[in-house]
């Protein structure tokens, strides 16, 4: 190895360890959904680290990046706070809207949680004897997602998509079931959706019973 080798191999090693020394944790601006404590309320755009929001923030839906499209390329970046570029009205408004979107998907969550189970009644399909089968009691038709929707629009006034319930897709028989609404932003809330006979059917079933015993 001739000298100038031996310079070029020594010179190398230092000049990377202070490029890796340089190296310093990069934050991004984002708008908090939700008020958490020691860090903002609800609203709020404050600078945080990529990990935290990416890991924390983002997948529990307690924040939002801020975005805006820049350069030639139209290239989706993030708008660092304090760089002199003011918000444009169309970007405020969307997260003027999904901040509102928020607050009202939190709180049908909050009414779903608290509510009571929903009753259906259906007919009951009768045996060959005349009375109802024992065990499992088939309906006449099924209980649909439709028809659950409705119930909580009518009677609760709860509005919801049709792809924010789950729930099996046709129920045939009479019985109670969990039901789960789930809304961007605000999480998931179940309920009880619970199929009866028809009041005379109920009350002809246990005389059927009643006498069979």
């Amino acid at each position: 190895m001739n000298c100038l080798t031996r310079t070029l191999v020594q010179t190398r090693q230092p000049v990377l360890v202070i490029q890796r020394g340089m190296k310093k944790k990069s934050k991004i601006p984002v708008t908090l959904l939700k008020d958490i404590p020691r860090v903002g309320s609800a609203g709020a755009v404050i600078q945080v680290n990529k990990a935290y929001m990416r890991h924390e923030l983002y997948p529990k839906r307690m924040a939002e990046y801020v975005l805006t499209r820049e350069g030639p390329l139209d290239r989706t970046k993030v708008v660092e706070k304090g760089s002199g570029a003011a918000p444009s009205r169309t970007h405020v408004e969307a997260q003027q809207k999904v901040h509102s979107m928020a607050l009202s998907n939190q709180e049908t969550i909050g009414l779903i949680m608290n509510l009571q189970p929903l009753v259906f009644e259906r007919k009951v399909v009768v045996a060959a004897d005349g009375g109802a089968e024992e065990g499992v009691q088939a309906i006449y038709g099924s209980l649909a997602k439709t028809d659950v929707i409705k119930a909580l629009a009518e009677e609760h006034g709860i509005v919801i998509d049709k792809d924010a319930l789950s729930m099996d897709d046709k129920i045939k028989s009479v019985g109670e079931y969990r039901c789960v609404v789930k809304l961007i932003y605000a999480g998931q809330a179940s309920f009880k959706a619970r199929v009866v006979p028809t009041k005379d059917e109920s009350q002809q079933q246990q005389q059927y019973f009643s006498l069979k015993k």
